[in-house]
């Protein structure tokens, strides 16, 4: 039947939508924290494997590719992943790259070590920005103590001064195999900080009750030297 037909090409025909628009960044990935993979690029000899961005349509359109691309052995972080399409962020030496990349191109650990507690114990910042945080271990039998300064800074004013929020939490805790969670108060409101130690890097994401408008922790930090 004819009807039919057409209604089984429907069906089976891949979604324009099944990957959410605008969901591949910088700001989004650490929502993953929890969930994010440490992987490495496989290419072919000479193979570029292309960024591609998270407009509309993405990543399947051509017009997706970006000109930022990674090679055999590159390894990156890996969040979410849809269609056979990986949401990945890599650092290079002075800036980091989010995108979506093929999941055919990646071989993503299925487990990673769990960390030790001095892997957790350093002052962590991101690649650009002001925030930080910082993790000691005062007492060799008690949970580590956790620190975090964050900024924000916007455009000038009518003075002509420039707009700056700021934030911070403090907070002591066990980390949970890969995860070390902060949270200041019994509310929902309260600030609460979730972070996931993977491969020498730190995801980080919050609530958003952590500091003033538009202050967020949600990035991901190295430590400093």
């Amino acid at each position: 039947m004819r009807f039919g037909a057409i209604l089984l090409g429907v069906l089976m025909a891949p979604s324009a939508q099944a990957i959410e628009a605008y969901s591949c960044r910088n700001g989004f990935f650490p929502a993953s924290a929890g969930q994010v993979r440490h992987a490495e690029v496989t290419a072919g000899t000479g193979e570029q494997v292309h960024f591609r961005n998270d407009a509309p349509g993405c990543p399947d359109k051509a017009s997706c590719l970006q000109n930022a691309y990674l090679v055999d052995g590159d390894r990156l972080l890996v969040g979410e992943q849809a269609d056979g399409w990986a949401c990945v962020w890599y650092f290079a030496e002075t800036r980091e790259f989010v995108g979506w990349l093929p999941t055919r191109n990646l071989d993503v650990e299925a487990s990673a070590p769990i960390p030790t507690l001095n892997d957790w114990i350093g002052r962590w910042v991101p690649i650009a920005g002001g925030n930080s945080i910082i993790i000691t271990h005062p007492s060799p039998a008690g949970p580590l103590a956790i620190e975090g300064e964050a900024i924000w800074q916007g455009g000038l004013n009518s003075f002509g001064e420039r707009v700056v929020h700021v934030g911070a939490f403090a907070g002591k805790a066990q980390p949970t195999g890969d995860l070390l969670k902060v949270v200041e108060g019994s509310d929902e409101y309260e600030c609460s900080v979730t972070m996931q130690y993977i491969a020498g890097n730190l995801v980080v994401t919050d609530n958003s009750h952590c500091g003033g408008m538009n202050v967020r922790f949600d990035d991901v930090y190295r430590k400093a030297p």
